[in-house]
């Protein structure tokens, strides 16, 4: 008896081109629209949590919620994961944001000063700021979590690198998560899509933080680490913005 085939690439990067595109004309279409452009992350945060279903009704293929990482358990290991990222990237990330825009913005940056001309010149440096909260935090972090990092987590980590797991079992184990090129190109595919959006090849870096949070889910099976992680780098990045800018 011959071994089936492995599963076909064509759903999951067919719902990405596709929810992708979609987002990309609603970014659009807000400059021109006010009413979109007011509820575009809603309207994206929907079309994340709807594709995976959507195609999994077209292609036949069965897809399930709460197989895709969207539950609370196992807690303790969730809490003891996201703990131990906080703890491992929010002081490099301190002081790679004091280094980068110490550089950038200071007298040796050279030609990425002008890159980042918009921004320099309110920078304070890290004895001319003072740590402060962005206006409306509450309904911001609540925003993070909701609109941008769940829908996110779900759709990149939850559906898409649980697909592409199907297709490449992962190989190896790191640090008690099984990994392998899944992780890889759903963080690829997570880079891709933020440009197409936004096209500032800049949202490229996102690579980076993806690999941390598919090998959350990875290890956990859950994506709710990886979403609370999410919301706290990109609410820690406001909270530094606002601080010293």
């Amino acid at each position: 008896m011959q071994p089936s085939p492995p599963p076909s690439l064509r759903e999951p990067l067919s719902t990405f081109a596709g929810a992708t595109a979609l987002a990309a004309v609603l970014a659009v279409t807000g400059f021109w629209v006010p009413w979109i452009g007011r509820h575009l992350h809603a309207a994206i945060a929907a079309i994340f949590l709807y594709a995976p279903s959507l195609a999994s009704r077209i292609s036949g293929r069965p897809f399930d919620y709460r197989d895709a990482g969207l539950r609370l358990d196992p807690v303790g290991l969730n809490l003891r994961v996201l703990a131990i990222a906080l703890a491992v990237t929010f002081p490099l990330f301190v002081v790679g944001f004091f280094a980068f825009y110490g550089f950038v913005c200071g007298p040796h940056g050279g030609p990425l000063t002008a890159m980042w001309s918009g921004l320099c010149p309110y920078w304070r440096g890290l004895h001319g700021g003072a740590l402060r909260l962005p206006p409306a935090f509450a309904t911001s972090a609540l925003n993070q979590l909701v609109v941008v990092a769940i829908p996110e987590e779900l759709f990149f980590r939850g559906y898409l690198m649980g697909r592409l797991d199907e297709r490449w079992p992962p190989a190896r184990r790191l640090f008690g998560a099984p990994i392998g090129r899944a992780l890889v190109v759903s963080s690829v595919l997570f880079a891709l899509g933020h440009v197409a959006v936004v096209p500032n090849p800049q949202r490229l870096a996102v690579f980076f933080p993806a690999l941390v949070f598919g090998w959350m889910r990875a290890r956990t099976g859950s994506i709710v680490p990886g979403a609370a992680f999410h919301a706290l780098c990109n609410l820690f990045a406001d909270v530094l913005h606002t601080s010293y800018f």
